[in-house]
């Protein structure tokens, strides 16, 4: 519910601003790169590949120079044949988890965002990624889905992320997620999602993006509620286009960004992401929209909104 608060709106002119003209000599390392923690596989045969493709791809129709996925081995001959232009960083589930973490360590340092938590699932080795990346990231980073699980079920993990970081990091929970997180209904949570998003945002630090019909973006001081999407964008992997997004725009300024910044790319990001939605919903109709309709979207809406 959003009810008779202060907050701001982004549209066309702000997208814009985000992807203005490209210079004729640029190259793929002053896109930024984003490191995508995504991805799953274990020995009952259960896979989410397509979560880290879904984050992957929209990374790079966003605008991305560079995107590397991290995930299980598994994973590689699909997400090889559907995102050839990234760069892997493969991991086996069987593996020592030190050595894992280590190569984890190193990737982050190279990346100028990081997007954790997209089908990770939440094994021993899931939450040992991401508590090494709490531990050691020093970019702008995005937490979703099973990240914020794991998270919900070992509070005492947020402590790995200095305050610093902090002031860098976006949350993404949908109402499920967020239940989870602060030990509320979702019909709590719904009955005011502006007070729900600055509460959590002041309490961990973080900026707060809440979804719902209206998705409500927090920094604890300042927010944002966007209006574009559709119902239909009601389907498994649009969290994990969305997060994808949001990396991009969080990766193109090598310098560390200030938190009111973060905060406006994030209420970009989701604005761009319901724009796409509702020009694939104009093409499918709503029931019948599905996360890749939005993805093939992307392109269409950027050019809409820059031209």
């Amino acid at each position: 519910m959003i009810g008779d608060k202060d907050y701001m709106v982004v549209g066309k002119e702000d997208v814009a601003r985000l992807f203005p003209k490209l210079p004729k000599r640029s190259n793929k390392g002053g896109m930024g790169r984003v490191l995508c923690i995504c991805g799953c596989a274990d020995e009952s045969g259960i896979s989410m590949c397509g979560a880290a493709y879904f984050t992957a791809m929209a990374a790079y129709r966003c605008g991305a120079g560079i995107v590397e996925i991290f995930t299980d081995c598994k994973n590689y001959a699909p997400l090889a044949s559907l995102v050839p232009e990234s760069v892997f960083s493969l991991y086996d589930s069987g593996e020592n988890g030190q050595s894992v973490c280590e190569r984890l360590i190193g990737e982050i340092k190279k990346a100028d965002a990081i997007v954790i938590g997209c089908g990770i699932g939440k094994s021993e080795m899931s939450a040992k990624l991401v508590r090494t990346t709490l531990q050691n990231a020093e970019s702008p980073m995005l937490i979703d889905a099973d990240a914020l699980n794991i998270l919900s079920d070992n509070e005492r993990m947020w402590q790995d992320l200095s305050q610093h970081q902090r002031r860098r990091t976006v949350i993404t929970p949908h109402p499920g997620e967020m239940s989870r997180i602060i030990g509320k209904s979702v019909e709590e949570i719904l009955k005011d999602t502006v007070k729900t998003a600055n509460t959590v945002s002041k309490k961990l630090g973080v900026v707060c993006l809440l979804k719902d019909h209206h998705t409500v973006i927090s920094n604890g001081e300042k927010v944002y509620v966007n209006h574009s999407g559709n119902a239909g964008m009601a389907t498994a992997g649009m969290g994990d286009v969305l997060a994808g997004v949001i990396g991009a725009l969080l990766c193109r300024t090598p310098s560390p960004l200030c938190q009111d910044d973060i905060l406006y790319r994030v209420a970009i990001g989701a604005y761009l992401h319901g724009v796409a939605g509702d020009a694939a919903a104009r093409k499918t109709g709503e029931y019948s929209l599905m996360s890749s309709d939005v993805l093939t979207s992307l392109p269409k809406a950027i050019s809409m909104l820059t031209e």
